[in-house]
């Protein structure tokens, strides 16, 4: 039996047979994978016993026992492991003499699955489609060379033992029936996917040459279809740290074909409209970082472009400090020409060398990326100086990976959207804010010190910002639903009190109270009402109680002929219901016995035909203590919007505003959750989110990103804010997305 040797080994000639090729396959498949996985428990317990050590408790710590789980479990995993990919070559292996069709074949029963396997199946789908994004194409040569061995034009990838998903399912496989913590069995999987992709190429490279040598050729199958010869593509990614080499083919070309994942249609179109715009717009400006048609430069080598960033990476370069300071220069330029002027550091003569063309396209990409966040987002000085020192790691990545560019999901991007979130209009005002700020530099310092040329440091990196952030959230949500509660209190004292004021005018039309009465309805049976009005509601006994006492007080009025002796005999009968009114407002004992005083002697005025006298105006009620006082609607709005010192000042009411109907109707079609931005004094416009839309009065309210309450308004006037260029209503997009197309919408203007 012939034994496929060691990669750099000399290699015998072809085997005997093809049974004897599928033994070595499994000898050499098998010892590699179990070596991946050894590494992945050596990960798990270092990562475990990390944790146990910070948590501090020495006997009793979750982690210690999980660790002690995972030492005990190892042992079957590894034989589950085993036993699978054995299973796995052993059905490929009966496949290497033609077998006649069951009847039984492409049944399969239907189960439902509980959510642990459920889990484990999701996290084993992920895995396989890690493996094909990086390895698909070899995987695809391995998967057509084995489909000639058994005489088939195409083998199904549960028939293959090599597959991405065969080789993602032996770790899952691997755990049936050992009980383990569900987060433990995630990060094996994690780890497993890891060292997967970072050491499978060997083997795939190894195994596909022993097949070439023993005549099984990836493109002869009988019925499988000729594939078009892929366009090679001028940039290869670096090695990283770790030794693993992604294909060239992995990157921008992934997806035309093969296994690789391709990005959205429309992330892919507007990547390459970017590329095409930005080829158009730099032969017209002046000569930056490249400089084309020198005779004797040649491009800088990648290794040398990741030496020069490397050694730029530790602080923020000269070219952004300039960049910030002027506002009007390109970022972009200013940083190709100090990556050339810095290429003496590496014993490059500057002029001797350029930035390729790819190279470039990374280079103008982020800098444009980074000139617009500094212009446009609402970014205090201390979070432009954190997000100044993104710059260097940020184009490292780019021209490693400008899958950076065409995937959402990008882990370099969601590290940036999830930072601009942290440190955007984050003022520092509160312990929560400044935790949130310390949280962001220190994620940017872990990047500058531990990114080399392993991309993964963003995925680790984001992943821990983001849980932070979702408490950080959770606290906003809280502070959020006070704010709306405290409005909806708000606006039903407003809903009541003008409840009141109706019934006021509908009693005293066509009369004529005198002072101390109109004083006494205006304030003191007013404010009555409406404390029913929010207890109890206007169906409720006391509700007709209280109207009750408004209609005999104004029956008591005098008329021409009138006895002036019975007015404070009348006034005295209302004593307990007056004495009612008045103390829901805090006036009771002498000071009530002041206002009966007051209203009996001003009806006796009334009805001797004298002045009345003087009425002093009592101190104001103090507020109920289950109701929020607040500020009447102009001046509440107002005083919220004080905290983003906007130009605007709020009108008032809807009948004088005058706006489109189209921008009422947008505003109208918000939904809660959306981020609109208002102008503020400084000229820029800050992010505010809708909250809450009133069922009361149906106004909007809008928070700011601490949670609280900057702006309530109705439709109408966020329609006319909007008119007057206060208001700007942007598409509901990450901070990523929304500057790659401002910076798709700047090349066009300059190209106009």
């Amino acid at each position: 039996m012939n034994e496929i040797p060691s990669p750099g080994t000399a290699r015998p000639g072809s085997p005997t047979s093809p049974k004897d090729l599928v033994s070595a396959m499994r000898r050499r498949s098998t010892e590699h994978l179990q070596a991946v996985l050894a590494r992945v428990f050596a990960r798990a317990d270092d990562w475990l016993f990390d944790l146990a050590k910070k948590d501090g408790v020495p006997d009793g710590s979750p982690y210690l026992f999980a660790m002690r789980a995972l030492r005990t479990s190892r042992a079957p995993l590894e034989r589950g492991f085993r036993d699978y990919l054995d299973k796995g070559f052993s059905s490929f292996e009966t496949r290497t003499a033609p077998r006649a069709p069951s009847e039984d074949d492409g049944l399969a029963e239907l189960t439902l699955l509980p959510e642990s396997e459920l889990e484990q199946q999701l996290a084993t789908n992920l895995t396989a489609e890690a493996i094909t994004r990086i390895h698909g194409n070899q995987l695809d040569e391995l998967a057509g060379r084995l489909a000639r061995m058994v005489g088939v034009a195409k083998l199904e990838a549960d028939q293959n033992p090599l597959s991405a998903h065969a080789l993602a399912g032996a770790i899952g496989a691997a755990h049936g029936g050992i009980e383990l913590p569900d987060d433990v069995r995630m990060v094996l999987f994690k780890y497993y996917e890891r060292e997967l992709i970072h050491d499978l190429r060997d083997l795939l490279t190894d195994l596909n040459a022993r097949l070439e040598a023993a005549g099984f050729r990836a493109d002869q199958g009988a019925a499988k279809p000729a594939q078009r010869a892929k366009p090679r593509p001028d940039y290869v990614p670096p090695a990283t740290a770790d030794g693993y080499a992604p294909a060239a083919s992995d990157y921008l070309s992934s997806g035309q074909g093969g296994g690789g994942e391709a990005p959205a249609g429309e992330d892919r179109a507007v990547f390459e409209a970017l590329q095409q715009l930005l080829h158009a717009w730099r032969p017209a400006q002046p000569p930056g970082g490249r400089q084309p048609g020198r005779p004797g430069q040649r491009p800088l080598q990648s290794n040398e472009m990741m030496s020069l960033l490397s050694l730029m990476q530790p602080s923020v370069p000269q070219a952004v400090h300039e960049a910030l300071d002027r506002p009007e220069a390109s970022l972009a330029a200013l940083l190709k020409n100090e990556l050339l002027s810095g290429a003496s550091r590496i014993g490059l003569p500057p002029e001797d060398v350029s930035i390729s063309r790819d190279d470039e396209d990374a280079v103008d990409l982020v800098g444009m990326l980074f000139d617009v966040m500094f212009d446009e987002r609402d970014f205090e000085q201390s979070a432009r100086t954190l997000i100044s020192r993104l710059v260097v790691p940020f184009v490292k990545a780019a021209v490693m990976d400008r899958r950076l560019f065409l995937y959402k999901t990008h882990p370099a991007r969601r590290l940036l959207n999830s930072l601009a979130e942290a440190v955007e209009g984050n003022r520092g005002e509160g312990p929560q804010e400044r935790e949130l700020l310390q949280k962001a530099e220190n994620t940017v310092d872990r990047l500058i010190a531990e990114f080399n040329e392993d991309l993964a440091i963003f995925e680790t990196l984001e992943q821990e910002l983001r849980q932070f952030l979702e408490q950080h959230r959770r606290r906003v949500e809280l502070a959020e639903r006070r704010a709306a509660e405290a409005q909806r209190g708000q606006e039903r004292l407003e809903q009541a009190r003008d409840l009141a004021k109706v019934e006021l005018e509908q009693r005293t039309r066509g009369l004529e109270p005198t002072p101390a009465m109109r004083d006494f309805l205006e304030r003191n049976w007013t404010h009555h009402l409406s404390m029913i009005a929010l207890r109890e509601g206007p169906d409720s006994g006391s509700w007709q109680n209280a109207l009750t006492v408004a209609d005999r007080l104004l029956a008591l009025l005098p008329k021409p002929g009138d006895a002036v002796e019975a007015i404070g005999p009348s006034v005295q009968a209302m004593r307990e219901p007056i004495e009612t009114v008045l103390a829901s407002s805090g006036i009771i004992g002498e000071a009530a016995q002041d206002v009966m005083h007051g209203l009996s002697d001003s009806l006796e005025r009334r009805a001797r035909g004298q002045a009345p006298a003087k009425v002093e105006v009592p101190v104001e009620p103090p507020a109920d203590d289950k109701v929020v006082q607040m500020p009447d609607r102009r001046s509440a709005v107002q005083a919220a919007l004080a905290d983003l010192k906007p130009k605007l000042e709020v009108v008032g009411g809807k009948a004088e505003i005058e706006v489109n109907d189209s921008d009422v109707e947008q505003m109208r079609q918000l939904k809660v959750g959306t981020w609109i931005h208002i102008a503020g004094e400084d000229g820029k416009h800050h992010p505010v989110k809708l909250s809450w839309v009133s069922p009361i009065s149906s106004r909007l309210m809008f928070v700011n990103r601490r949670g609280v309450r900057v702006l309530v308004a109705s439709v109408e006037e966020l329609a006319a804010m909007k008119q007057q260029g206060n208001l700007l209503v942007r598409e509901q997009e990450q901070v990523f997305d929304q500057v790659l197309h401002r910076v798709m919408g700047k090349l066009r203007e300059d190209l106009g």
